[in-house]
C-alpha cells in the first residue's frame, strides 16, 4: 500500500454528490500532460466530468501520454473530448461556468464567493480562454500573484480554484 493511500485509509473524507461536484472544462489544451494532470487533479477533486474542448482542426492528444500522467484517474474520472459548440449539451442547466483567466474584469479567486455547482474552466496554455466564450451569468476570476511570476501551469491553477472551491463548498457534503 502506498504511503498516501496508508494516511488516507482511516480518514473519513466523503466525496462530494454527483449532483454538486463540480465540472472541469479544458479549452485547446496543447499538451497531453496538462490533460492527464488535470484527470488527476479532478480524481483528487472528485469532479463529475472533466471536458476537453477541442475543434474540428485540432489534433486530439495521444492518449498514451495522458494515461501515463493521470494515472489510476485515466479510467476513474469521467472525461471527453467534445468540440465548442457541442459543450452545453453536457452541462447541467443549473450549473454555472466560472473561467479562470486573468482578464479584465476578473474578481480575485480568494474574495470571490464560488457557486455551488461550478463548471470551471481553464485555458490554453498559450492562450488562455478564447474571447468569444462567455456564456449567460459567466463569473470571471483569477489567483492573485504576489511574486515576480505573474503566470502557473494549467493543472496548478485550477488546483488553486478546485480546492478554493472545496473550502467553500464543505458543507455540502451530506
Amino acid at each position: 500500500m502506498y504511503q498516501a493511500n496508508k494516511f488516507f485509509s482511516d480518514k473519513l473524507y466523503r466525496p462530494f454528490p454527483e449532483e454538486v461536484a463540480p465540472i472541469l472544462i479544458g479549452w485547446h489544451l496543447q499538451t497531453p500532460q496538462n490533460a492527464g494532470s488535470l484527470l488527476r487533479l479532478a480524481a483528487n477533486v472528485g469532479c463529475r466530468l472533466v471536458l476537453f474542448v477541442k475543434n474540428k482542426e485540432e489534433a486530439v492528444f495521444k492518449t498514451a501520454k495522458m494515461k501515463y500522467v493521470a494515472g489510476v484517474a485515466y479510467e476513474m474520472v469521467n472525461w471527453s473530448f467534445c468540440r465548442s459548440e457541442d459543450l452545453l449539451q453536457h452541462i447541467p442547466p443549473q450549473y454555472s461556468f466560472v473561467a479562470l483567466e486573468t482578464a479584465p474584469g476578473s474578481t480575485n479567486l480568494l474574495n470571490t464567493q464560488l457557486p455551488d455547482k461550478m463548471a470551471l474552466m481553464v485555458g490554453s496554455e498559450r492562450s488562455g480562454i478564447p474571447d468569444e466564450v462567455n456564456f449567460h451569468g459567466q463569473m470571471d476570476v483569477h489567483i492573485p500573484m504576489l511574486g515576480p511570476v505573474k503566470s502557473m501551469n494549467v493543472s496548478h491553477a485550477a488546483a488553486v480554484c478546485l480546492f478554493e472551491w472545496m473550502r467553500q463548498h464543505l458543507h455540502l457534503i451530506h
